[in-house]
Formats: C-alpha cells, sequence, structure tokens
C-alpha cells in the first residue's frame, strides 16, 4: 500500500473515495453548566429535560448542573449543527438557569455547590455516580466542571473496503487506518488548541489552594497574556496520575494492553483514599483510571457498546468503529459553540491526518508531543513561540502552514461533484490562516480583548453572552417536539428500569470489575 500523503491522496481519489461527504458520520456532544446569576445551579437535573440516566439527547456529566447535549450520528455537518440547535432551543425554552457559554466555570465559592449527578438506585446508575464520587476524590469537584465539544466521526465499512481493495478481514485494516488518523492528529493537536482555544482565564476560585503558574488579570481572575486553552493544561482536565502511561496508538492490541494496564494498576495515592468509607462505596477501584472514560485523551479510539458491556472489551472484540476528538474549547462567540466552519476544518484536519505518513510513536516523539501542547497551552500566541519536531525547533507559522497546505491539496484532489464542499473548507482554511497571521482574531485573543476593552470580569463576559443566548434561544422558532418525546419517555424508561430487580450492587460491581 502507498503510504506517503500525497500516494494515498492519489489513491483516493482514483478509487473515488476522496469526497469524505459520501462517507462519513458524524456527532457532537456539547457540556455546558446550568448556572443561576452567575452562580453554578444547585437545582437538581430538571424533570422536563428528561431522566439523565436514559435520555439519549439530554444528560448530565459530572455533576446535576453540568449539561451533556448528545446529537444523533448525522451523514451532514449542516444536519447535526442543526440537530444541537434543537436540543439547545428545547433545553433554554424550559428551564430557568442559563447555560454558560464557556469552558471553564463561572465563580463557585463553594465545593459543596457542585452537586454530584445522580442516576437512581439502579445498578447501572449506582455505577455512574460512584464515578463520580471517586473523581471528586481524586482530583476535587472543581475541576469536573470544566465543558467542551466532543466531536464524534466515523468513515463507513465500505468507505474502508474500497480502499483496501481486496477480500480480505475489513475490521484490521480500519483500525490500522483510524490509529494512524490519532497519531497524526495528536502530532499536531497543537494547532487546533491555538486555532480553537477559548480558556485564555480563570476564576481565581477555581485555583484556591492549588499552586499555579497564572497571573492576575483583574481582582477575581487569572490568566496569561498568550494562553490559549487552560482547559487543557494541568490547571484544567487533565490529570498527574496519568502523566507517565505514555499510550502509543501504534496498534490496536498494545493500546487495549496499556489501556487494561492503567485500569487494574494500583495507584499508591488511590489507595489511600480507600475504597469505601464505612459501609459507603467511593471509587470504583483504587487503580490509575477507575473506567476507560477517565482517560483523559485529546483524542480516543471508540466503539459503540451496549448498557453493561465494558468498552475495552468491545474495542478488543470487534474493533474501532470511530474516533472521538476532545479537545474543543466551547466558543462563548458561538450561540451553539461550534459552527460550520470550525466543523469544515476539524473533519479536513481529520481526514489529512487518516491519509497522512504513517507516523509511528516512540517515547521521545510522545514527549516532544506533550510538550508543544502545554507550550501552546500557555503561550500559544506568543510570535515568538517554538515547537518542536523530531529534536528540532520549527515556528508555529512554519508549522501550521505545513498542515495547511496539506488541507488544501486535499480540497483540491476533491471531484468536480464535490465543488460545494471545497469551497466549504477552503473558505474555512482562510479563517483559520487568518487567526496564524493575527492571534487576536483566535477566540482567546477575542476574550482577552474584549474583557479588557468593556473592563469586565470572565463572569459578566460570559453571563452577558449567556443572557444574549436565552434570548435568542427563547424567541427560535423550531420544532422540538422529538426532544420533547425523547425526554417524557426516558422518565417511563428510567422507572421501568427502577423498578426492575437486579442483584445487589456490591455484587453487580465485582463482575463489573471481573469483566476485563
Amino acid at each position: 500500500m502507498p503510504n506517503s500523503f500525497k500516494d494515498s491522496l492519489k489513491t483516493l481519489s482514483d478509487l473515488n473515495l476522496i469526497d469524505f461527504s459520501k462517507f462519513s458520520q458524524r456527532g457532537i456532544e456539547k457540556e455546558s453548566l446550568r448556572v443561576s446569576g452567575s452562580n453554578i445551579s444547585t437545582s437538581e437535573h430538571p424533570k422536563i429535560l428528561g431522566a439523565a440516566l436514559t435520555n439519549p439527547f439530554i444528560t448530565t456529566d459530572f455533576s446535576e448542573a453540568l449539561l451533556e447535549l448528545i446529537t444523533s450520528k448525522a451523514p451532514t455537518i449542516e444536519k447535526t449543527l442543526s440537530d444541537l440547535k434543537i436540543i439547545l432551543a428545547y433545553t433554554h425554552q424550559n428551564i430557568d438557569d442559563l447555560i454558560w457559554p464557556g469552558s471553564i466555570p463561572c465563580t463557585i465559592k463553594n465545593e459543596s455547590d457542585i452537586r454530584i449527578a445522580s442516576y437512581g438506585n439502579n445498578n447501572s446508575g449506582k455505577l455512574k455516580e460512584l464515578y463520580r464520587i471517586g473523581l471528586s476524590y481524586r482530583y476535587g469537584s472543581m475541576m469536573q466542571c470544566v465543558s467542551g465539544i466532543h466531536y464524534n466521526f466515523s468513515l463507513s465499512e465500505e468507505f474502508f473496503r474500497k480502499w483496501q481493495c481486496s477480500h480480505s478481514e475489513i475490521q484490521p485494516f480500519q483500525n490500522k487506518k483510524y490509529l494512524n488518523l490519532i497519531r497524526n492528529f495528536r502530532k499536531n493537536a497543537w494547532l487546533l488548541l491555538y486555532l480553537f482555544g477559548a480558556s485564555p482565564v480563570i476564576p481565581n476560585t477555581f485555583l484556591t489552594n492549588r499552586n499555579n503558574f497564572l497571573k492576575p488579570l483583574n481582582n477575581k481572575d487569572l490568566y496569561l497574556e498568550n494562553a490559549t486553552c487552560l482547559r487543557m493544561s494541568e490547571l484544567g482536565y487533565m490529570s498527574e496520575a496519568q502523566d507517565d502511561l505514555n499510550i502509543a496508538y501504534n496498534d490496536l492490541d498494545e493500546y487495549i494492553s496499556d489501556l487494561k494496564n492503567a485500569l487494574t494498576k494500583r495507584h499508591e495515592p488511590y489507595e489511600k483514599i480507600g475504597l469505601k468509607k464505612g459501609n459507603k462505596h467511593i471509587q470504583i477501584n483504587d487503580s490509575i483510571i477507575q473506567i476507560e472514560n477517565e482517560y483523559y485523551s485529546s483524542i480516543r479510539p471508540k466503539r459503540v457498546v451496549q448498557s453493561g458491556q465494558r468498552p475495552i472489551n468491545v474495542l478488543k472484540n470487534e474493533g474501532i468503529e470511530y474516533i472521538e476528538v476532545r479537545c474543543l474549547d466551547n466558543n462563548p462567540f458561538l450561540r451553539n459553540s461550534i459552527d460550520k466552519h470550525t466543523a469544515y476544518f476539524i473533519e479536513a484536519y481529520l481526514m489529512v491526518s487518516l491519509i497522512d505518513d504513517n507516523y509511528s510513536f516512540d517515547l521521545n516523539r510522545i514527549k516532544e508531543i506533550q510538550e508543544n501542547w502545554q507550550n501552546t497551552v500557555r503561550r500559544g500566541r506568543d510570535s515568538n513561540l517554538l515547537l518542536k519536531r523530531d529534536g528540532k525547533t520549527i515556528s508555529v507559522k512554519d508549522a501550521a502552514g505545513e498542515v495547511f497546505s496539506k488541507i488544501y491539496d486535499y480540497a483540491y484532489a476533491l471531484p468536480i461533484e464535490a465543488n460545494d464542499l471545497k469551497k466549504k473548507i477552503l473558505r474555512s482554511l482562510d479563517i483559520q490562516k487568518s487567526k496564524i497571521r493575527d492571534s487576536e482574531l483566535t477566540p482567546s485573543g477575542m476574550i482577552l480583548k474584549e474583557m479588557a476593552e468593556k473592563n469586565i470580569t470572565w463572569d459578566e463576559f460570559c453571563n452577558n453572552k449567556a443572557e444574549a443566548n436565552k434570548n435568542y434561544y427563547e424567541a427560535l422558532k423550531k420544532d422540538t417536539t422529538n426532544i420533547k418525546i425523547s425526554s417524557e419517555a426516558s422518565l417511563k424508561e428510567f422507572q421501568d428500569l427502577e423498578s426492575s430487580k437486579e442483584v445487589d450492587f456490591d455484587t453487580y460491581l465485582k463482575d463489573y470489575l471481573n469483566a476485563i
């Protein structure tokens, strides 16, 4: 098989596979805090939004106040964004709270105000809650209030089968290509932090009793002048315990083995926490990670699982079905937190990562990727910032230019019938290029500029956006019937689950842990 980017590009073009819109599906998960008067909501998850455990469109993440809005997979970007808008409209129109537009939470004075999400007295619900209790003991509840966009993307089996050009088993080939996508994605993921990072400011209260490297912005907030995405720094949604995992993604079996090690290897600080306080469970286990989702990565290989299945087992037995991009901030300047220009760039970037040269990982490359990541997080908009690549240095402008060039080549390889897609990719590319030329055009730059011009705090900035969004969505005429029906049906499904006969939770938990 050809290995170079240009060879692969030509191969896909010759096979009529280059137009990913014919073969792709995508979906969005949007996390956002419910707030009341710039304070985190202390109320339970509103019943009008359905049951968090069983509603496929509206659920909760760590806390009762942390909404997670989920679209179904869709064949176009426009359909996905429209679906997200409908879910947002239903939510805004049926709750009194505001929906916080930023990834960094509002000022939270007391950690006790953060209510851990509850999912009922059924075993699966108890396990979800226990996982979150464990997170609170491991990292504190404050860290778990950060939010963002998860972007799920897949290509059809038909796409991979035609690309393989053989009658051999398709899943190993599909696994191999998705893992190459992940490695190339991670190699240049710093670029996404620069282009779409929208968290250069953090309220003082978020870092109470924590050492940090930030500077005072005003009497309520901390920042760094050239920061892009502090959410993805060690101050945000990161874990020191996972720093040494060094998962390489070179091979699916290797990835599963590394992940299994993290799921089963006891971690001394978590051993000290203990598994119970009295008769009450406080962690699922004392391993480096409790469950698969605790592995904090910018991108994950995924497969749809059914209730009760362990993701690691399904992934091992059935292979990679889609990938989940996890490093996108909520953009407070956008009603949906994400727009079509972002989505078209992300998907073009994913396609280029898929067909780019085979870039295997070793420890040195992993360390370089981590260093580039942290440098971009802290000072990505510094014009003097240099990145590392295989022991050499390269400027942000030059490194970005190389990625842009490949996306440009990809767009121009599209057939004439995909001219509309080409225009959308090129338009998005122009927007991203402008951010490299002028860092103030990045979301992080725009946030700091507006806060300075209006002399406002992070709370005031986000509250203004939240109120404007509330007014917009309350006036928006959208048919939200399907979301209403789903929310009502989820309550019935939840009650059925609550009343079903199950084994005791200790037995359920033991069986769950023994399943890997």
